[in-house]
Protein backbone atom coordinates (compact mmCIF):
# COMPACT_ATOMS: atom_id res chain seq x y z
CA UNK A 1 0.00 0.00 0.00
CA UNK A 2 1.32 3.52 -0.99
CA UNK A 3 2.01 5.49 2.21
CA UNK A 4 0.90 8.93 0.79
CA UNK A 5 -2.33 7.16 -0.41
CA UNK A 6 -2.28 6.20 3.46
CA UNK A 7 -1.90 9.41 4.63
CA UNK A 8 -3.90 11.37 2.78
CA UNK A 9 -6.60 8.84 3.82
CA UNK A 10 -6.26 9.14 7.44
CA UNK A 11 -5.88 12.82 7.19
CA UNK A 12 -9.52 13.00 5.34
CA UNK A 13 -10.84 10.71 8.07
CA UNK A 14 -9.80 12.77 11.14
CA UNK A 15 -10.81 15.93 9.08
CA UNK A 16 -14.45 14.33 8.73
CA UNK A 17 -14.70 12.86 11.91
CA UNK A 18 -13.81 16.49 13.52
CA UNK A 19 -16.16 17.97 11.24
CA UNK A 20 -18.69 15.87 12.26
CA UNK A 21 -18.22 16.01 15.66
CA UNK A 22 -18.59 20.17 15.52
CA UNK A 23 -21.49 19.80 13.96
CA UNK A 24 -23.20 17.46 15.86
CA UNK A 25 -22.05 18.76 19.68
CA UNK A 26 -25.07 18.88 22.03
CA UNK A 27 -23.70 21.67 23.83
CA UNK A 28 -21.35 24.15 23.14
CA UNK A 29 -17.63 23.68 24.02
CA UNK A 30 -17.51 25.91 26.96
CA UNK A 31 -20.36 24.21 28.62
CA UNK A 32 -19.29 20.55 27.49
CA UNK A 33 -15.40 21.20 29.10
CA UNK A 34 -16.92 22.49 31.83
CA UNK A 35 -19.69 19.48 32.18
CA UNK A 36 -16.53 17.45 31.62
CA UNK A 37 -14.70 18.97 34.64
CA UNK A 38 -17.37 18.81 37.21
CA UNK A 39 -18.35 15.28 35.88
CA UNK A 40 -18.36 13.10 39.45
CA UNK A 41 -16.00 10.49 37.94
CA UNK A 42 -15.86 8.80 41.62
CA UNK A 43 -19.35 8.01 41.38
CA UNK A 44 -18.93 6.44 37.97
CA UNK A 45 -15.64 4.46 39.40
CA UNK A 46 -18.20 3.11 42.19
CA UNK A 47 -20.67 2.13 39.50
CA UNK A 48 -17.93 0.51 37.61
CA UNK A 49 -16.99 -1.27 40.53
CA UNK A 50 -20.25 -2.21 41.83
CA UNK A 51 -20.92 -3.62 38.61
CA UNK A 52 -17.75 -5.82 38.89
CA UNK A 53 -18.71 -7.06 41.86
CA UNK A 54 -21.77 -8.23 40.72
CA UNK A 55 -20.44 -9.89 37.55
CA UNK A 56 -17.67 -11.34 39.65
CA UNK A 57 -20.69 -12.74 42.18
CA UNK A 58 -22.61 -13.57 39.58
CA UNK A 59 -19.01 -15.76 37.81
CA UNK A 60 -18.78 -17.21 41.30
CA UNK A 61 -22.39 -18.67 41.50
CA UNK A 62 -22.56 -19.64 37.90
CA UNK A 63 -18.79 -21.96 38.69
CA UNK A 64 -20.61 -23.19 42.19
CA UNK A 65 -23.77 -24.56 40.20
CA UNK A 66 -21.42 -26.09 37.43
CA UNK A 67 -19.50 -27.91 39.70
CA UNK A 68 -22.07 -29.45 41.87
CA UNK A 69 -23.87 -30.30 38.42
CA UNK A 70 -20.32 -32.29 37.41
CA UNK A 71 -20.53 -33.46 41.09
CA UNK A 72 -24.02 -35.10 40.26
CA UNK A 73 -23.40 -36.40 37.37
CA UNK A 74 -20.43 -38.23 38.47
CA UNK A 75 -21.93 -40.01 41.36
CA UNK A 76 -25.20 -40.77 39.26
CA UNK A 77 -22.50 -42.27 36.47
CA UNK A 78 -20.74 -44.12 39.29
CA UNK A 79 -23.97 -45.27 40.40
CA UNK A 80 -24.86 -46.47 37.22
CA UNK A 81 -21.79 -48.39 36.94
CA UNK A 82 -22.17 -50.09 40.17
CA UNK A 83 -25.46 -51.31 38.91
CA UNK A 84 -24.16 -52.45 35.68
CA UNK A 85 -21.29 -54.47 37.53
CA UNK A 86 -24.00 -55.88 40.03
CA UNK A 87 -26.67 -56.52 37.49
CA UNK A 88 -25.90 -56.62 33.57
CA UNK A 89 -22.29 -57.90 33.73
CA UNK A 90 -22.88 -61.43 35.58
CA UNK A 91 -26.05 -61.91 33.50
CA UNK A 92 -23.50 -61.03 30.46
CA UNK A 93 -20.78 -63.80 31.85
CA UNK A 94 -23.54 -66.02 31.72
CA UNK A 95 -24.62 -65.78 28.42
CA UNK A 96 -21.35 -66.14 27.25
CA UNK A 97 -20.74 -69.40 29.35
CA UNK A 98 -23.59 -70.70 27.04
CA UNK A 99 -22.37 -69.65 23.80
CA UNK A 100 -19.31 -71.41 24.65
CA UNK A 101 -21.35 -74.55 25.90
CA UNK A 102 -23.41 -74.20 22.59
CA UNK A 103 -20.47 -73.93 20.32
CA UNK A 104 -18.77 -76.96 22.53
CA UNK A 105 -22.17 -79.15 21.66
CA UNK A 106 -22.20 -77.75 17.77
CA UNK A 107 -18.44 -79.29 17.57
CA UNK A 108 -19.29 -82.40 19.16
CA UNK A 109 -22.24 -82.73 16.74
CA UNK A 110 -19.77 -82.11 13.73
CA UNK A 111 -16.92 -84.92 14.96
CA UNK A 112 -20.09 -87.34 15.36
CA UNK A 113 -21.09 -86.99 11.90
CA UNK A 114 -17.76 -87.61 10.64
CA UNK A 115 -17.03 -90.41 12.15
CA UNK A 116 -20.80 -91.53 11.21
CA UNK A 117 -19.61 -91.21 7.68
Amino acid sequence: MDSKSLLTGLLTGIAIGGLSALLTAPAPGNQTRSNVKNFNWRSLNRKAADEGKHALEDWQYAATEGFEAVDGLTQEMKKTYSRYKEEVEPEVEAIQHQVREISDAIAELNEQIRQDD
